[in-house]
């Protein structure tokens, strides 16, 4: 502790029946806080939060639940953070560092988080949410003289990662004697044809392509031809997006 002497001297020239002089010391000390001491306040920086969604821009399946979390969102200076979500089509905001959502339709929607610090600064970040629909079709029956051929329509969408077309074909003349075969063809939404096979016979077969490959979006089309006899298939088809 630092100790602080105050002096005063007084020196009284008075005049007085006895005729002295009057000497008086005055003392005065104070005790200063440490230097040390251990009430240091730490306070905010004024800097605001960094808000971040995880995931970033993801894609998932119609009806799949996700779940988004504000956890790495940061705070150089500490605070406590709140987290305050927002999504497209809802009218409704729920707080909470991580919530899960479920979107029943496709289509492209926005996520927004608002995160604010224990000071009132705040920062804001949005991303948008992909929600799609593999597509699934079987189909099966007949080509022959009379119904020639037979057209199998896929959607092709933006976002589509694979396409596979399986096929089973059987003979179905009723002769012995009579080849049976057909023009298998795939033709994109732009018209152009993308695969076609003639002269194929009974048998089994798959047509596999990727996002690389499917170019154009929109309907595709798969045909089945009648070259001669009759011919019996079974298609199965798969759309990944």
């Amino acid at each position: 502790m630092k100790k602080i002497s105050l002096l005063i001297l007084i020196l009284l020239l008075a005049v007085s029946a006895s005729g002295g002089y009057g000497y008086y010391e005055y003392v005065y000390s104070a005790d200063d806080e440490d230097d040390n001491s251990d009430d240091t306040i730490v306070s905010s920086s004024g800097n605001k939060p960094v808000a971040k969604i995880t995931p970033s821009n993801p894609k998932i399946q119609i009806n799949e639940t996700i779940s988004f979390s504000g956890s790495d969102s940061t705070d150089s200076d500490n605070d406590d953070l709140t987290y305050l979500w927002s999504f497209e089509d809802d009218s409704k905001q729920y707080e909470g560092i991580s919530i899960e959502r479920t979107y029943p339709d496709k289509g492209e929607f926005l996520v927004t988080l608002l995160v604010t610090d224990s000071t009132g600064l705040s920062d804001e970040i949005e991303t948008t949410v992909f929600v799609v629909e593999d597509y699934h079709d079987e189909q099966s029956g007949n080509v022959n003289g009379n119904d020639g051929n037979e057209e199998i329509e896929m959607p092709v969408n933006n976002g589509v990662i694979s396409l596979r077309i399986e096929y089973s074909l059987q003979s179905a003349s009723i002769s012995p004697f009579e080849d049976d075969t057909v023009t298998l063809r795939l033709t994109d939404a732009d018209g152009v044809i993308l695969d076609e096979e003639t002269g194929v016979g009974e048998g089994d077969g798959a047509w596999s392509y990727t996002s690389d490959d499917l170019s154009s979006t929109g309907d595709y089309v798969f045909t089945i031809e009648n070259e001669s006899g009759s011919m019996d298939y079974d298609v199965i088809i798969d759309v990944k997006y």
